[in-house]
């Protein structure tokens, strides 16, 4: 028998052992492998789960959650007769750039923007115009009188034959609500209790005149225009303080107050077309 070549037996001894080898690496391999899912499994369980709270909004029919703890009226009155001011400040390094009067003037546009809107949309019997009367409620703590608007004691609902309904949240809004409708100029009646309802009260809505709605425009109007002056003088005290401690030099102080009229002499030209659109729409 003739014995086989050298390098034939070589070859023959590098595929065994190859062969041995690659289960044996495969299985190390798998090893690694699940022992990183394990260590991956372990990390996640043991993690407190971190998941987003869902907030569920409440029906826009919906009453108050605490009929008996409504909040201050004053902060709302407040909020809607006198709008959050900017925090946005001039900038002395900008003397010409007005974004902050800009700033300023966009609450005022929004809250006599949506007065003219109520105006012309059922001018005093607006449903926002009764939410917003401010009524007496006595303390059942200490016996002192809070004030709160009216749609948080009661939903303002408005019916079919010119009728409003206000539905009470609780029987002892009835009687303050009621005295704070006959005092109030705008209103001026007695509401009506429902025969079939203890807790709702009827409203009759009267028809306005054209004179009286273009008057509450033309209020309205005047109040905007001073807010406007209101702002563009903060702005204008501003530019002379920056001139009286040298922050800016007094020709660019000039410069930026006649351009500061420029910008309020363009605003108010917008509030008289604002003024000139809604008296337009009254006559229709």
């Amino acid at each position: 028998m003739a014995l086989a070549n050298p390098s034939m037996l070589v070859r023959r001894a590098l595929r065994l052992t190859a062969s041995m080898e690659a289960p044996l690496s495969m299985c190390l391999l798998l090893q690694q492998h699940h022992h990183h899912q394990s260590l991956a499994r372990r990390a996640f369980h043991t993690s407190p789960p971190t998941l987003k709270k869902r907030k569920i909004a409440p029906a826009a029919n919906s009453p108050p959650r605490s009929a008996h703890a409504p909040s201050l009226s004053s902060s709302s009155s407040s909020s809607s007769s006198h709008p959050a001011t900017t925090t946005l400040a001039p900038n002395p390094e900008e003397p010409l750039d007005f974004s902050s009067l800009h700033a300023a003037f966009s609450p005022h546009d929004i809250h006599f923007k949506n007065q003219l809107q109520t105006i012309l949309h059922g001018g005093r019997f607006n449903s926002d115009s009764l939410g917003a009367l401010p009524v007496s409620v006595k303390s059942a703590d200490d016996g002192t009188l809070k004030t709160f608007p009216l749609r948080e004691l009661a939903q303002v609902v408005p019916r079919t034959g010119r009728t409003i309904s206000l539905l009470v949240n609780d029987r002892e809004y009835i009687k303050p609500i009621m005295s704070a409708v006959q005092s109030s100029k705008d209103f001026n009646q007695q509401p009506q209790r429902s025969e079939d309802n203890d807790l709702e009260l009827l409203m009759k809505v009267e028809l306005e005149r054209k004179d009286d709605l273009a008057r509450q425009v033309k209020d309205a109007v005047q109040g905007w225009r001073e807010k406007i002056r209101q702002a563009r003088t903060r702005h204008d005290k501003v530019l002379k303080g920056w001139a009286k401690d040298k922050t800016v030099l007094k020709d660019v102080v000039r410069l930026a107050e006649r351009e500061l009229q420029k910008v309020q002499d363009k605003k108010m030209k917008e509030i008289d077309a604002e003024e000139a659109r809604a008296l337009k729409q009254l006559e229709r």
